[in-house]
Protein backbone atom coordinates (compact mmCIF):
# COMPACT_ATOMS: atom_id res chain seq x y z
CA UNK A 1 0.00 0.00 0.00
CA UNK A 2 1.14 3.86 -0.77
CA UNK A 3 2.04 6.19 1.87
CA UNK A 4 -0.77 8.39 0.54
CA UNK A 5 -3.34 5.45 0.79
CA UNK A 6 -2.30 5.06 4.35
CA UNK A 7 -3.18 8.71 5.26
CA UNK A 8 -6.82 8.27 3.73
CA UNK A 9 -6.82 4.88 5.24
CA UNK A 10 -6.08 6.26 8.51
CA UNK A 11 -8.13 9.80 8.05
CA UNK A 12 -11.21 7.13 7.79
CA UNK A 13 -10.12 4.82 10.45
CA UNK A 14 -10.37 8.06 12.86
CA UNK A 15 -13.32 9.13 11.50
CA UNK A 16 -14.98 6.01 11.93
CA UNK A 17 -13.51 4.77 15.00
CA UNK A 18 -12.06 8.12 16.68
CA UNK A 19 -8.02 6.67 16.25
CA UNK A 20 -5.60 4.68 14.00
CA UNK A 21 -2.50 3.08 14.31
CA UNK A 22 -0.09 4.11 11.36
CA UNK A 23 2.87 1.24 12.24
CA UNK A 24 6.21 1.48 11.72
CA UNK A 25 6.69 4.95 10.52
CA UNK A 26 10.53 5.24 12.01
CA UNK A 27 13.00 2.72 12.64
CA UNK A 28 12.71 0.90 16.17
CA UNK A 29 16.31 1.05 16.80
CA UNK A 30 16.41 5.40 16.60
CA UNK A 31 13.46 5.25 18.62
CA UNK A 32 14.40 3.22 21.37
CA UNK A 33 17.71 4.97 21.56
CA UNK A 34 15.23 8.22 22.04
CA UNK A 35 13.28 6.15 24.46
CA UNK A 36 16.75 6.21 26.86
CA UNK A 37 17.27 9.50 26.57
CA UNK A 38 13.92 10.73 27.74
CA UNK A 39 14.13 8.56 30.51
CA UNK A 40 18.02 10.23 31.24
CA UNK A 41 15.52 13.94 31.18
CA UNK A 42 12.74 12.00 33.88
CA UNK A 43 15.93 11.92 36.11
CA UNK A 44 17.40 15.10 35.38
CA UNK A 45 16.68 17.88 38.36
CA UNK A 46 16.90 20.06 35.73
CA UNK A 47 13.53 19.09 34.78
CA UNK A 48 11.92 18.21 37.61
CA UNK A 49 9.33 21.21 37.74
CA UNK A 50 7.74 20.14 34.08
CA UNK A 51 7.21 16.68 35.43
CA UNK A 52 3.48 15.42 36.58
CA UNK A 53 2.97 11.73 37.89
CA UNK A 54 4.14 9.49 40.45
CA UNK A 55 6.62 6.42 40.48
CA UNK A 56 4.81 4.67 38.13
CA UNK A 57 3.48 7.14 35.60
CA UNK A 58 5.12 10.72 34.19
CA UNK A 59 4.81 13.30 31.90
CA UNK A 60 7.18 15.23 31.06
CA UNK A 61 6.13 18.91 29.19
CA UNK A 62 8.59 21.18 27.11
CA UNK A 63 10.07 18.18 24.53
CA UNK A 64 10.40 20.28 21.95
CA UNK A 65 12.91 22.05 23.83
CA UNK A 66 14.75 19.36 25.54
CA UNK A 67 15.43 16.83 22.76
CA UNK A 68 15.67 17.97 19.08
CA UNK A 69 14.40 14.15 18.10
CA UNK A 70 11.26 15.38 19.24
CA UNK A 71 10.56 17.65 15.98
CA UNK A 72 11.10 13.97 13.69
CA UNK A 73 8.27 12.76 15.55
CA UNK A 74 5.97 15.92 15.48
CA UNK A 75 6.89 16.89 11.61
CA UNK A 76 6.68 13.69 10.31
CA UNK A 77 4.84 13.77 7.03
CA UNK A 78 1.93 11.11 7.55
CA UNK A 79 1.03 12.44 11.01
CA UNK A 80 0.91 16.17 9.87
CA UNK A 81 -1.16 14.97 6.89
CA UNK A 82 -3.80 13.16 9.17
CA UNK A 83 -3.70 16.18 11.73
CA UNK A 84 -4.16 18.88 8.64
CA UNK A 85 -6.89 17.23 7.47
CA UNK A 86 -9.29 17.29 10.26
CA UNK A 87 -7.63 20.57 11.69
CA UNK A 88 -7.40 22.94 8.70
CA UNK A 89 -3.69 23.38 6.99
CA UNK A 90 -2.87 26.12 9.87
CA UNK A 91 -3.10 23.82 12.95
CA UNK A 92 -0.30 23.99 15.36
CA UNK A 93 2.18 21.66 17.02
CA UNK A 94 1.18 23.27 20.69
CA UNK A 95 3.11 20.24 22.93
CA UNK A 96 5.09 17.18 22.93
CA UNK A 97 5.68 14.97 26.44
CA UNK A 98 7.54 12.48 27.68
CA UNK A 99 5.66 9.28 28.84
CA UNK A 100 7.15 6.81 30.77
CA UNK A 101 5.13 3.79 32.25
CA UNK A 102 7.10 1.57 34.67
CA UNK A 103 6.46 -1.94 35.72
CA UNK A 104 3.43 -2.09 38.61
CA UNK A 105 1.70 0.97 37.12
CA UNK A 106 -2.13 0.89 37.70
CA UNK A 107 -5.04 1.78 35.02
CA UNK A 108 -5.29 5.58 34.66
CA UNK A 109 -8.37 7.01 34.53
CA UNK A 110 -10.38 6.73 31.14
CA UNK A 111 -10.56 10.62 30.08
CA UNK A 112 -11.39 12.47 27.06
CA UNK A 113 -8.40 15.12 26.42
CA UNK A 114 -8.92 18.97 26.34
CA UNK A 115 -12.80 19.25 26.36
CA UNK A 116 -13.74 19.97 30.18
CA UNK A 117 -13.91 23.72 29.27
CA UNK A 118 -16.33 23.17 26.86
CA UNK A 119 -19.92 24.32 27.30
CA UNK A 120 -20.98 22.26 24.84
CA UNK A 121 -18.57 20.02 23.21
CA UNK A 122 -18.28 20.42 19.58
CA UNK A 123 -18.86 18.29 16.63
CA UNK A 124 -16.18 19.50 14.60
CA UNK A 125 -12.41 18.23 15.85
CA UNK A 126 -10.61 20.51 18.49
CA UNK A 127 -7.77 18.18 18.87
CA UNK A 128 -5.91 15.27 17.03
CA UNK A 129 -3.73 13.64 19.96
CA UNK A 130 -0.94 11.34 18.93
CA UNK A 131 1.96 9.33 20.85
CA UNK A 132 4.93 7.57 19.40
CA UNK A 133 5.92 4.17 20.11
CA UNK A 134 9.46 4.65 21.23
CA UNK A 135 9.33 1.13 22.87
CA UNK A 136 6.94 -1.79 21.97
CA UNK A 137 3.17 -1.41 23.14
CA UNK A 138 1.94 -4.77 24.15
CA UNK A 139 -1.09 -5.50 26.42
CA UNK A 140 1.00 -6.51 29.05
CA UNK A 141 2.72 -3.48 29.91
CA UNK A 142 -0.52 -1.49 29.43
CA UNK A 143 -0.55 -0.42 25.94
CA UNK A 144 -3.23 2.64 25.13
CA UNK A 145 -6.59 1.68 25.35
CA UNK A 146 -9.20 3.61 23.79
CA UNK A 147 -13.37 3.15 23.40
CA UNK A 148 -13.95 2.70 19.28
CA UNK A 149 -16.45 5.29 17.84
CA UNK A 150 -16.55 7.37 21.67
CA UNK A 151 -15.66 10.40 20.01
CA UNK A 152 -18.81 10.26 18.57
CA UNK A 153 -20.77 10.71 22.10
CA UNK A 154 -19.54 14.38 22.46
CA UNK A 155 -19.09 13.64 25.78
CA UNK A 156 -16.78 15.83 27.63
CA UNK A 157 -16.44 13.14 30.59
CA UNK A 158 -16.36 9.30 30.23
CA UNK A 159 -19.76 7.68 31.18
CA UNK A 160 -19.90 6.00 35.08
CA UNK A 161 -19.25 2.91 35.23
CA UNK A 162 -17.62 2.31 31.89
CA UNK A 163 -15.33 -0.78 32.77
CA UNK A 164 -11.87 -0.15 32.07
CA UNK A 165 -11.13 -4.24 31.95
CA UNK A 166 -14.13 -4.39 30.39
CA UNK A 167 -14.48 -5.29 26.18
CA UNK A 168 -15.44 -1.64 25.27
CA UNK A 169 -12.24 -0.59 26.35
CA UNK A 170 -9.95 -2.00 23.62
CA UNK A 171 -5.81 -2.09 23.86
CA UNK A 172 -3.89 -0.37 20.84
CA UNK A 173 -0.73 -2.77 20.35
CA UNK A 174 2.44 -2.07 18.38
CA UNK A 175 6.63 -1.76 18.11
CA UNK A 176 8.79 0.80 18.21
CA UNK A 177 8.61 3.34 15.72
CA UNK A 178 4.67 2.99 15.15
CA UNK A 179 2.22 5.85 15.83
CA UNK A 180 -1.65 6.27 17.16
CA UNK A 181 -3.33 8.98 16.70
CA UNK A 182 -7.06 9.65 17.74
CA UNK A 183 -9.69 12.38 17.65
CA UNK A 184 -9.24 14.48 21.20
CA UNK A 185 -13.04 13.22 21.88
CA UNK A 186 -12.09 9.75 21.92
CA UNK A 187 -12.54 8.02 25.15
CA UNK A 188 -8.75 6.56 26.60
CA UNK A 189 -6.64 5.70 29.41
CA UNK A 190 -3.24 4.13 29.68
CA UNK A 191 -3.78 0.87 30.76
CA UNK A 192 -2.18 -1.25 33.80
CA UNK A 193 1.59 -2.21 33.34
CA UNK A 194 1.74 -5.32 34.21
CA UNK A 195 4.93 -6.54 32.41
CA UNK A 196 8.87 -6.28 33.35
CA UNK A 197 10.09 -3.06 31.57
CA UNK A 198 9.33 0.51 31.04
CA UNK A 199 7.06 1.38 28.45
CA UNK A 200 7.94 4.63 27.06
CA UNK A 201 5.88 7.44 24.28
CA UNK A 202 6.29 10.38 23.11
CA UNK A 203 2.87 12.22 23.12
CA UNK A 204 2.35 15.29 20.34
CA UNK A 205 -0.74 17.41 20.56
CA UNK A 206 -2.23 19.12 17.23
CA UNK A 207 -4.67 21.76 17.80
CA UNK A 208 -6.38 24.23 15.31
CA UNK A 209 -5.66 28.08 15.46
CA UNK A 210 -8.68 28.86 17.17
CA UNK A 211 -8.45 27.02 20.35
CA UNK A 212 -6.91 28.28 23.67
CA UNK A 213 -3.89 26.37 25.22
CA UNK A 214 -3.99 27.93 28.35
CA UNK A 215 -6.37 25.19 30.05
CA UNK A 216 -4.05 22.28 29.17
CA UNK A 217 -2.15 23.50 32.62
CA UNK A 218 1.17 21.73 31.81
CA UNK A 219 1.76 23.00 28.32
CA UNK A 220 4.64 24.79 27.89
CA UNK A 221 5.51 26.84 24.68
CA UNK A 222 8.45 26.62 22.50
CA UNK A 223 11.47 28.36 23.35
CA UNK A 224 12.57 31.33 21.15
CA UNK A 225 15.75 30.15 20.40
CA UNK A 226 14.68 26.09 20.02
CA UNK A 227 12.47 27.70 17.07
CA UNK A 228 15.33 29.24 16.48
CA UNK A 229 16.96 26.34 15.72
CA UNK A 230 13.31 24.04 14.26
CA UNK A 231 14.20 23.02 10.09
CA UNK A 232 11.48 25.27 8.41
CA UNK A 233 9.13 22.37 8.35
CA UNK A 234 8.90 22.41 11.81
CA UNK A 235 8.50 26.41 12.59
CA UNK A 236 5.37 25.90 10.24
CA UNK A 237 3.76 24.06 12.75
CA UNK A 238 5.24 26.25 15.49
CA UNK A 239 3.35 29.43 15.32
CA UNK A 240 2.14 29.99 18.57
CA UNK A 241 4.16 32.63 20.69
CA UNK A 242 7.26 32.06 21.78
CA UNK A 243 8.16 32.26 25.50
CA UNK A 244 10.43 30.63 27.95
CA UNK A 245 7.21 30.85 30.72
CA UNK A 246 3.73 29.83 30.28
CA UNK A 247 2.37 33.45 31.22
CA UNK A 248 3.83 35.43 28.56
CA UNK A 249 2.69 33.07 26.03
CA UNK A 250 -0.78 31.79 26.50
CA UNK A 251 -4.33 33.59 27.35
CA UNK A 252 -4.52 33.12 31.52
CA UNK A 253 -8.92 34.05 31.72
CA UNK A 254 -9.71 31.25 34.11
CA UNK A 255 -13.27 32.44 33.89
CA UNK A 256 -13.49 32.34 29.99
CA UNK A 257 -15.11 29.06 28.23
CA UNK A 258 -14.44 28.38 25.16
CA UNK A 259 -16.89 26.60 22.54
CA UNK A 260 -19.94 29.38 23.61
Amino acid sequence: MSESADIEQAIEEIDTYGYCLLPDLLPADWCNEFAQGCLQLHADDNCRADIVGDEYYQTLFGMMNRDDRTWRCASHPAAVAVARHFLGDDCRVVEACSKPTWPGAPHQPLHVDSAGHFRQVPDTPWMINSIWMLSDFTVDNGATGVVPMSHRSRLRHPPAGLDPDGPQVQPVIGVAGSLLMWHGGTIHMARAHRGSAVRLGLNVAYYPIWFNNWIENGHQPVWPETYERMPEQMQQLCTGKRARHRDDAYESDPVAEIGA
